[in-house]
């Protein structure tokens, strides 16, 4: 009995090791699978801590890009910004490749004025490997993608009228340079941006530019027209690589000055009559006819409009008033802030012609009206609106001529205590702040703007609802012009240049989409 009571107690100790010897194998089973799973979860953490990096890295760079395309509307220049960001600002491992304007993918692929950004990391690991022969990293991506969604910029250059073929002609051999956006509301016909036809069944083109070589064209930060265009590659932008700024097919643009009212005694008009006025290098006329003797002759160190302007003897003084004809070709004439209304009362070929001379208007208004005009009531001007003129004119009207180099400033009440300048003056209204040209609506005479300069001496709105617009020559102008259509002649350089009182700087809203 004694001896199978030990052999029962041997074989019960060595079941005790047995468990003993299978919890340690357990528990190393458990602790390597324990380890491996802490293993993987810092793994997974790191990924997803470098995926998140990778995703902020993308995005300022996307959003940069995007800022700067819309800026300069340079796709290179984009590019090369988020690139910065990928390189230097948050280093990643990508490669320019990773970077394209257009996108290349999604929904977005092959718009311009989008960026695509691809952020790439390598993360060490402790577990995981892209394979089983390979050092334990894994590669993080992330993309995005941020667009350049420009709002419509308030337009420096308009051709309103929709019957106009072309609305909008610069020669092959000119340039006409505008930053900010163009509209034409011509129906033409012609090509789309991608040199489809528009197919409106339009004869023409509402944009005619020619065969242009890559000093010409029209260059700007966008063109739209409801019409075609004879050649959509002669529409450029003002940066070398940037995209394509014409649109066509576009909805026609409102009459952005159809409700200013027509000048009158109520909100600003003198009207007393100060005939018709020549002045040449070598002579006056016409100063008798205001009976009031404002317009004169100026004596030595005269002082005019309370001490805004200096005259020497023998300069000329011109008060606002009713002409009906203003000539200057030479010597030096000081127009006193307020409204010049000129009418075609008699027959001439322009109304208004300045070609030479040394001519300043500061603050004032020319409005350019026909032989029936009442300056006591606007009629029949004020009853224009909307409405086409007729085919035949109601009345006499005569074209304007302009040199570039005129230095002429508009309607400025903020600037000018106009009921101050002069005995009997009146205090313009101040919906004309800003205008320095406005033609009746239904004076369908033209305008020529010649001569060379690179000033934009003449500045201010030139609103003329029918009136065709001509320019020659080399010249800077720092106005906006509202006319029926617009033709640059050949040989011509012209930029059309904001000033700073107009609202013309683009507004812009940057942001991701993808």
């Amino acid at each position: 009995m004694a001896l199978a009571s030990r052999f029962g107690a041997k074989k019960s100790c060595r079941k005790t090791v047995g468990r003993r010897g299978a919890y340690l194998v357990l528990f190393a089973l458990s602790m390597t699978l324990f380890l491996g799973f802490l293993a993987l979860i810092h793994d997974l953490a790191l990924i997803n801590y470098g995926w998140r990096r990778c995703q902020n890295i993308a995005d300022a760079a996307a959003l940069a890009g995007a800022r700067k395309l819309g800026s300069t509307r340079s796709p290179s220049i984009a590019r090369n910004t988020a690139w910065t960001y990928l390189t230097i600002l948050n280093p990643t491992d990508s490669r320019l490749a990773d970077i394209q304007s257009p996108p290349t993918g999604g929904q977005y692929a092959g718009l311009p004025g989008y960026i695509q950004v691809t952020a790439r990391r390598e993360i060490g690991t402790w577990m995981l490997r892209r394979s089983w022969f390979s050092s334990p990293s894994i590669e993080v991506t992330a993309q995005s993608v941020a667009g350049d969604e420009m709002f419509i910029p308030e337009p420096s250059l308009v051709t309103l009228n929709p019957q106009a073929r072309p609305g909008l002609a610069v020669s092959s051999t000119s340039s006409l340079r505008l930053k900010g956006r163009i509209i034409v509301n011509s129906e033409g016909g012609g090509l789309d941006q991608y040199g489809n036809p528009v197919g409106n069944g339009n004869s023409s083109s509402a944009i005619s530019v020619g065969l242009p070589t890559s000093n010409f064209g029209i260059f700007s930060d966008v063109v739209d027209s409801v019409g075609g265009v004879d050649n959509p590659s002669g529409i450029k932008p003002l940066v070398v690589d940037a995209i394509s700024p014409v649109r066509t097919k576009v909805p026609p643009f409102a009459d952005p000055f159809l409700s200013i009212a027509t000048p009158n005694v109520s909100n600003g008009v003198d009207n007393r009559f100060r005939g018709s006025v020549t002045v040449t290098s070598t002579s006056v006329n016409g100063l008798a006819y205001d009976t009031s003797g404002l317009n004169r002759v100026a004596k030595s160190n005269e002082v005019i409009a309370g001490g805004l302007y200096r005259a020497s003897a023998g300069d000329i003084i011109l008060h606002p008033g009713v002409y009906t004809r203003i000539w200057i070709s030479g010597g030096r004439v000081y127009f006193v802030p307020g409204i010049y209304v000129v009418t075609a009362r008699v027959a001439s070929p322009e109304v208004i012609r300045i070609t030479g001379g040394n001519v300043v208007g500061d603050g004032l208004m020319f409005y350019a009206t026909g032989e029936n005009y009442d300056a006591n009531t606007g009629t029949p001007d004020r009853n224009d609106g909307a409405m086409d003129p007729p085919a035949v004119a109601s009345t006499t009207f005569g074209p304007t001529w302009l040199v570039a180099p005129l230095r002429l400033n508009p309607i400025d009440t903020l600037k000018y205590d106009y009921a101050s300048l002069y005995p009997g003056a009146k205090a313009v209204a101040p919906e004309f702040n800003g205008v320095t040209f406005y033609q009746r609506r239904h004076n369908q005479q033209y305008m020529v703007i010649t001569g060379n300069t690179n000033q934009p001496n003449l500045s201010g709105v030139f609103y003329g609802k029918w009136m065709p617009l001509r320019i020659s020559g080399t010249s800077a102008l720092g106005t906006k012009c509202v006319v029926s259509s617009l033709n640059v002649l050949g040989g011509s350089s012209i930029e059309i240049r904001a000033t700073a009182t107009d609202s013309q700087a683009i507004g812009r809203s940057i942001f991701l989409v993808e």
